[in-house]
């Protein structure tokens, strides 16, 4: 009989410790799993990317750059800033063009005829002319050394504050180099399509 009441008292003294022990271990899984369900998929944007830069199609809200296969094997484009001044209208977009290898020279936002060409579009489809600052009636195909982010700003007017994104800017390109040249203002190529542009009302440059 004494060793029934020992064998009893002892499951009875053991059962909350297995209890508490499952209670961890299924805490630690909880916390594996939710630290596992957080972490980014770096292939995943990877490949966002890749999307949106070879279709011009949104994945997501990011601002991106679409352009041509070619080009893209050439220059890296990117935007820099975008800012409007409330007073004006005025917007300054400033994009970049890095290349990837020595040799190459750039010219954007110009067709054949030396006219601006370069559309800004805003969610509800209103269309804005840019022009390029500093260049307004002289050919000029900027040198690109390679590593080197060049600049190109072009100017936006009576663009409306109620207006905080750019959805798309499409910009005429042309890019040639030692071995290659492609560009949407002499052939069949779609022009440049910058998408998802923030506009920093009050910063001016």
């Amino acid at each position: 009989m004494k060793k029934l009441i020992l064998v009893v008292l002892s499951c009875a003294f053991l059962m909350p410790v297995f209890a508490q022990d499952d209670a961890n271990a299924n805490d630690a899984g909880e916390v594996k799993k939710e630290k596992k369900e957080k972490k980014p998929s770096k292939v995943g944007n990877f490949l966002r990317r890749v999307g949106e830069s070879a279709t011009g199609i949104n994945m997501s809200n990011e601002t991106f750059v679409a352009i041509a296969f070619e080009a893209q094997q050439m220059v890296e484009f990117a935007v820099q800033s975008c800012t409007g001044d409330p007073n004006t209208g005025t917007v300054l977009l400033t994009l970049t063009a890095k290349a990837k290898k020595n040799g190459v020279k750039t010219n954007l936002g110009k067709r054949v005829n030396n006219s601006d060409y370069v559309t800004a579009y805003d969610a509800k489809g209103a269309t804005f002319e840019g022009k390029e600052v500093g260049s307004y009636t002289e050919i000029g195909r900027k040198d690109n050394p390679a590593g080197v982010p060049v600049q190109y700003q072009f100017v936006f007017s009576d663009v409306p504050t109620t207006v905080v994104q750019i959805e798309v800017v499409q910009v005429e390109f042309y890019i040639d180099s030692n071995e290659n040249h492609i560009g949407s203002n002499m052939s069949s190529v779609e022009p440049m399509q910058v998408r998802n542009i923030p506009i920093a009302w009050g910063a001016l440059e």
